[in-house]
């Protein structure tokens, strides 16, 4: 019996001990572990990358990151640890123009600002292709484009040049257009496949009397918003075409219009059409645009977003290098990025950018409150690609929303849009 008293006075002894050690503020608790790094690599093509980049980690110090190469693809990379992060990067162009871009945002996100379309990818050869219509009355003309570019009229018994086709197989695209009036109208569309022809190369005749012609759905497009009017245009995009076709035209707010487009019966998986709308806003130096794609043409609504309300735009420091400040309220029509973009012009201009996407924004706390970063003292950078005090800035402020991806060319699919709104304006610092 005392053997067992003895015992128990030992396990209520250290009972205590451990009561006592988790309720002392001092003692420590464990904490979860930290999360594993992301590895976030933003890619470009070979001849496309920046002249140097840097990333941040949540509220950390900007560290630059070296490229590595590879399958002709320029790769920065960097591991984050945090839920938001940053990259910067500095392009040069001809001319002396310096572009410094920062971009904030979650840490998948940031590949946005790479660059690896097939658009724009490999060597700058192209070629030039000639050709001719046929099937036109003597008032009509057609509109042959190819790739994302290349653009010429064909008329009747006049042969036209087709200049800046990208090398590889191309869609060609000739609308045939017929003036009636006020407004033209399309009687048929030609859309071929995968045309590779040497430069130089002549085309079959494009002829809109032949069975390869078709005519194009008609659909109706409502315009709302608020504002005068907007720019109406279509884009058919696919594996071998990426540009406007048909006619561009105008439209006030409040109506309703017909529209021309592929029919669906001509389009293969995989291939897309977008409807355009752009204006001028009701804010001086203004505009606004919205978009949707679609395959099935019928009739679609574009509306038109508020105008930008325009940043209040401070100055946080004037040395070593002029940082401004812009801050936005929120507009909710517009919450996927938020841009604005200084522009100083001497003996050489300089662009600064600063963007920020709205999940930045939430996991910041601080709203849309862009500041130029203090990037002296990051290895490589030069003073000469930051913003120096001076007597006048141009700035351009840019918002984005809708359910388009990101980026120089984001993946489509059928249904996404798309609202922006900009405006600009001259600041004294």
């Amino acid at each position: 019996m005392r053997s067992l008293r003895t015992g128990l006075a030992a396990f209520v002894a250290f009972l205590i001990e451990i009561l006592a050690a988790c309720s002392d503020p001092t003692t420590s608790v464990m904490q979860p572990p930290p999360p594993p790094p992301v590895s976030v690599q933003v890619a470009y093509c070979t001849g496309l990358e920046p002249a140097w980049v840097a990333f941040q980690d949540g509220d950390g110090a900007w560290t630059r990151a070296m490229p590595t190469t590879a399958h002709g693809r320029v790769t920065f990379a960097a591991n984050l640890t945090s839920d938001r992060a940053g990259i910067a990067t500095v392009t040069l162009s001809s001319g002396g123009l310096t572009s410094l871009h920062v971009l904030l945002g979650a840490p998948d996100e940031l590949g946005i600002v790479g660059d690896t379309s097939p658009r724009f990818c490999g060597p700058p050869i192209s070629k030039s292709l000639v050709g001719s219509v046929a099937g036109l009355d003597t008032n009509e003309f057609a509109i042959i484009r190819a790739g994302s570019e290349a653009q010429a009229l064909g008329f009747p018994n006049i042969a036209f040049e087709l200049h800046v086709v990208p090398p590889g197989p191309q869609d060609i695209l000739a609308t045939q257009v017929s003036p009636r009036g006020a407004t033209d109208t399309i009687p048929k569309f030609i859309l071929r496949r995968g045309v590779d022809l040497p430069d130089g190369a002549t085309l079959p005749v494009l002829d809109f009397g032949s069975a390869e012609a078709f005519a194009p759905a008609v659909a109706n497009i409502s315009l709302t918003g608020s504002g005068d009017g907007a720019s109406i245009s279509t884009r058919l995009v696919t594996s071998g075409f990426n540009n406007t076709y048909g006619v561009v035209t105008g439209q006030d707010l409040g109506t309703v219009r017909p529209y021309f487009a592929i029919p669906e019966a001509q389009l293969l998986p995989g291939d897309l059409q977008v409807l355009n709308a752009s204006g001028h806003g009701a804010t001086p130096n203004s505009a606004r645009s919205a978009a949707r794609v679609f395959r099935a043409v019928q009739d679609y609504t574009i509306a038109l977003g508020a105008d930008v309300i325009a940043p209040t735009l401070t100055t946080v420091a004037t040395a070593p290098t002029l940082r401004l400040r812009a801050q936005f309220v929120n507009q909710t029509e517009y919450g996927r990025l938020t841009s604005v973009t200084f522009q100083e012009d001497g003996t050489n201009t300089r662009l600064v950018i600063v963007s920020m996407t709205q999940d930045y924004a939430l996991h910041s706390g601080g709203g849309y409150d862009l500041v130029v970063p203090e990037l002296t003292g990051v290895a490589g950078f030069q003073p000469a690609w930051a913003l120096s005090p001076t007597n006048s800035l141009r700035w351009a402020a840019s918002r984005v929303g809708g359910t388009f991806g990101l980026g120089i060319d984001p993946v489509l699919f059928d249904g996404a849009t798309q609202r922006g709104a900009f405006i600009s304006d001259v600041l004294t610092p």
